[in-house]
């Protein structure tokens, strides 16, 4: 297991991993070794999951609410949390069925996939966390708003409980990109005229560009929440190893496990 420094190692910004096969195992399949079939049947039911959310947000949506549909954040972290899940299902299904060099090709999508699943996995609870305290209002319940609101942090979090890859310290710098990416967008939106998909002058109430300084601190605080769930989400994924050593210590004391997770041999 590594220390805390060296979590803090420069080079633990970027996506590489020495054990590429890590991102198609599940941190509780017995064998370690080869893809498992269950957790197969899981990554592709959180995909179709996803997918089925991520179509109906937008089929669901009004005429003037479908050509806006792009604006809002959470549109933004539902198709970020449905990519993934297709990356991370198409690695595994072509690692069960394929040949070993179909496997070494697609798993060289895994530093995309690790990307893209650091920041859906830390925006997506940031969605929820910002949404359901700060922006919803009663008359804005409805099952079309949980579900992309709530439904999107349950399934990440399911997500994040069986997958074998580590969270990365350093990879807070993933979603406080595509954040600011997103604050940029939504501050020429506003400085163009754009308006919301009812009309309203701002895109969320607290994103008020006209009202630049407390836009602003919302933003950072925003970030600062950002960092804080990314680093309880990597706590977490700390504990979640150390569990699962009681569960597979014998395999962990010959050596399958490292940066916190599980080293296992290219298929």
């Amino acid at each position: 297991m590594p220390s805390w420094k060296d979590h803090f190692n420069a080079q633990n910004f970027w996506p590489t991993h020495h054990n590429p096969a890590i991102f198609i195992m599940s941190q509780w399949q017995p064998d370690k070794e080869v893809p498992n079939v269950i957790y197969l049947l899981i990554r592709v039911l959180i995909f179709v999951a996803f997918f089925v959310v991520w179509v109906l947000s937008y089929a669901m949506e009004t005429q003037e609410g479908k050509h806006k549909w792009a604006i809002y954040l959470t549109n933004w972290g539902l198709t970020l949390c449905t990519i993934q899940s297709f990356f991370a299902s198409l690695m595994l299904i072509c690692s069960t069925f394929g040949n070993s060099d179909v496997t070494e090709n697609v798993l060289k999508l895994y530093k995309t996939y690790w990307v893209i699943n650091s920041m859906a996995t830390t925006v997506a609870f940031t969605i929820s966390l910002v949404y359901w305290t700060l922006i919803h209002q009663p008359e804005y319940m409805s099952p079309m708003n949980f579900l992309v609101h709530g439904m999107n942090s349950i399934l990440m979090f399911i997500d994040f409980c069986v997958v074998a890859q580590p969270v990365r310290l350093l990879h807070f710098i993933y979603p406080i990109i595509i954040t600011l990416a997103y604050v940029t967008m939504s501050a020429i939106y506003f400085a163009c005229g754009g308006t919301a998909k009812n009309n309203d002058k701002y895109i969320y109430p607290i994103l008020k560009w006209d009202e630049i300084p407390s836009t602003l601190g919302y933003c950072l605080a925003i970030m600062v929440v950002i960092l804080v769930i990314h680093t309880a989400t990597f706590l977490l994924y700390l504990l979640r190893n150390k569990i699962s050593l009681l569960f597979f210590d014998e395999t962990n004391e010959k050596g399958v496990l490292s940066d916190g997770g599980v080293t296992l041999t290219m298929l």
